[in-house]
């Protein structure tokens, strides 16, 4: 074969069977040592590798992870203290409240923030991990002489993140697998595996509220002085008779309180020592917000006394409430009855105070209820009674979130001088208003003597009040006589008369509270000869049902006194606002004690040695 300068001659390759007919030439360095991974290749070459370049992002990122795990975690800490995130313990009192809203409604951002952010490091940790470990496991490599194959095997494919290779080292093959970038990988790895799913543990979350803005709801009477005119005296007893009328024991009062919570929908017919009048509806809940309201409660008691105990020569006083009615009346023979109402002392002087302090005091009734039976020889039978009302009034707490929805006990002061950072104020200028009356007419009545100068009491008690509004001028027992006799009277035609004799014309006070009875509803009822009952027996029979449902009694006047405290405080001008902010639901972390402090050990275990590494990857690397 011919070749041209500068030329490689070829080598003609054996044939195949040549080949399988060679022999292997035969091994004779049985005393040399194979060479090590390290010296496959010269100095010479080692110093020509190319090196990694600088990744000092890798420090950079963990330095940025490193801090949002610990603001995440500090603020989540610090969020399980604060209070003031679901309760508003910030000040309120107005008008700052907008200012405080402000800020809150920052930190309500903040909080946002701290979740977005704790999503966002529970998604990357594992892969930031991986990557720093891996970014270390470069540099290792590259600083390291004596590694063996199988250690650069498990740093390049990670082998950290592979459980079979725990298993490995556990069987003893560290000196095959393990390294210390290894060991370390492995530490920060499980460390921030475990971490998150052992917080998840820990950590829970509540609902709770927060905040937004309070709405005025109520603007009513805070028991300051009033002014009445003369154009308004006497209008609180016709408000309370009114009231009298139309009540009974089975409509729900919508203002009638209890002190046991959760108690509502009461009817007079639950009135007790433990229940109360507030111009504020039952269950009312102010939310987020400290409020404060008026109340009152009356209890009556009643007995039956000797004619010794009833007061002498009470109507001539005439500070005093006396009324005095009796009439008689023929059906076939003659009968008579009488009805005397007696407060003794100065009713004139109005016992309510004018302040917002508590305040206890006590009214006292007499009564002498005279009629004669129908089928009683006894003629004038006389029972007296003692009827006495106990006022108990003040301020009281509205249930809020603070107190589980619960109302506050009656405070013996005022609520202004307890009032703290989570209330907002209540009290503003006061001013007085007039009222008109309506004027009544008593003619042909069957009051024979009476002191009424109390009837311009400002103020009532409830008592008094209730008292006016049953006994007093312009009654049913003062104005029923004049206006049967004037139907009597009228001149109607026989068609006439067989309606006028079933016409409801009185509805007589307490009636509906003393228990089930014909009178309530009188009219002039006819027999059938045509001839007209007296209307004498009409009263007759009202003033027997007081000896008959006598047990009622407490319940009657104890009804007539809430009535009165109804129309006393409800009749007058605002000064007092009520606030409610129901707030709206957030929820918030809920984590223990020990939650924190193992969370904290298992963050700090993994984080540490995270950064140290980062460090290590992007110092070391060359």
């Amino acid at each position: 074969m011919e070749t041209t300068p500068g030329s490689v001659p070829l080598r003609q390759l054996p044939s195949s069977d040549n080949l399988h007919n060679q022999e292997a030439p035969e091994y004779t360095g049985h005393d040399e040592e194979p060479p090590s991974y390290t010296q496959a290749q010269s100095t010479r070459q080692l110093r020509h590798t190319p090196s990694f370049p600088r990744l000092a992002w890798i420090s950079l990122f963990s330095i940025i992870y490193v801090a949002l795990v610990i603001y995440a975690w500090a603020m989540t800490a610090i969020t399980l203290k604060s209070n003031s995130w679901a309760y508003s313990t910030e000040t309120l009192h107005y008008p700052y409240y907008h200012k405080d809203k402000i800020d809150f409604d920052q930190e309500r951002k903040i909080y946002r923030s701290v979740r977005t952010i704790q999503t966002f490091i529970q998604v990357v940790t594992l892969p930031w991990i991986s990557t720093v470990c891996a970014s270390a496991a470069v540099t290792f490599a590259q600083n390291q002489k004596n590694s063996i194959s199988r250690q650069a095997t498990t740093l390049a494919d990670r082998e950290w993140m592979d459980f079979s290779l725990y298993r490995a080292l556990i069987c003893g093959r560290w000196r095959q697998y393990g390294t210390k970038i290894v060991a370390a990988a492995i530490f920060i790895w499980v460390f921030g595996l475990i971490t998150y799913p052992i917080q998840s543990i820990f950590l829970s979350s509540r609902s709770v509220k927060v905040r937004t803005e309070p709405q005025q709801r109520a603007d009513i009477y805070p028991r300051r002085p009033l002014y009445s005119t003369l154009s308004s005296i006497g209008k609180d007893v016709l408000q309370v008779r009114d009231a009298l009328n139309k009540a009974n024991t089975y409509a729900y009062q919508p203002n009638l309180w209890s002190n046991n919570s959760g108690v509502q929908f009461l009817t007079l017919n639950d009135l007790s020592s433990q229940t109360f009048y507030s111009q504020v509806p039952s269950g009312f809940n102010t939310g987020l917000i400290r409020q404060f309201a008026p109340r009152a409660n009356s209890t009556a008691t009643y007995e039956i006394i000797e004619a010794s105990q009833f007061p002498v020569n009470c109507g001539s006083s005439s500070e005093a409430f006396y009324a005095e009615y009796s009439a008689s009346y023929s059906w076939y023979r003659t009968f008579f009855w009488g009805v005397t109402a007696c407060m003794p002392g100065n009713m004139t002087k109005s016992p309510w105070q004018a302040d917002r302090n508590r305040q206890d005091f006590s009214e006292v009734l007499y009564l002498n209820m005279t009629q004669d039976e129908y089928f009683s020889d006894d003629a004038g039978r006389a029972v007296l009674y003692r009827i006495t009302v106990n006022t108990t009034a003040g301020f009281f707490e509205l249930p809020n979130y603070m107190n589980q929805g619960v109302p506050g006990p009656l405070l013996d002061q005022d609520p202004v001088d307890i009032c703290d950072q989570q209330c907002l104020k209540q009290s503003h200028t006061y001013y007085s208003g007039g009222y008109r009356r309506r004027d009544e007419s008593t003619a042909g009545s069957t009051l024979k003597a009476a002191s009424l100068d109390a009837i311009s009491t400002q103020n009532k008690g409830p008592l008094l009040s209730g008292a006016m509004a049953i006994f007093g001028p312009g009654s049913f027992i003062d104005t029923f006589m004049a206006t049967a006799a004037a139907l009597e009277e009228d001149k109607v035609t026989n068609e006439a008369s067989s309606i006028l004799r079933n016409i409801c014309i009185a509805n007589p006070p307490l009636t509906n509270l003393l228990g089930a009875s014909s009178s309530e509803c009188m009219s002039i009822g006819s027999s059938a000869n045509g001839t007209w009952y007296p209307a004498g027996s009409q009263i007759a029979d009202w003033i027997q049902q007081f000896e008959e449902s006598a047990d009622s009694i407490p319940l009657a006047f104890g009804a007539a006194a809430f009535l009165a405290n109804q129309e006393f405080l409800s009749g007058q001008a605002g000064g007092w606002y009520i606030y409610q902010d129901l707030g709206t639901d957030m929820d918030l972390p809920s984590i223990s004690r020990v939650g924190i402090i193992v969370v904290s050990i298992l963050m700090g275990l993994y984080l540490l040695p995270l950064l140290v590494l980062s460090l290590y990857a992007d110092c070391y690397s060359r």
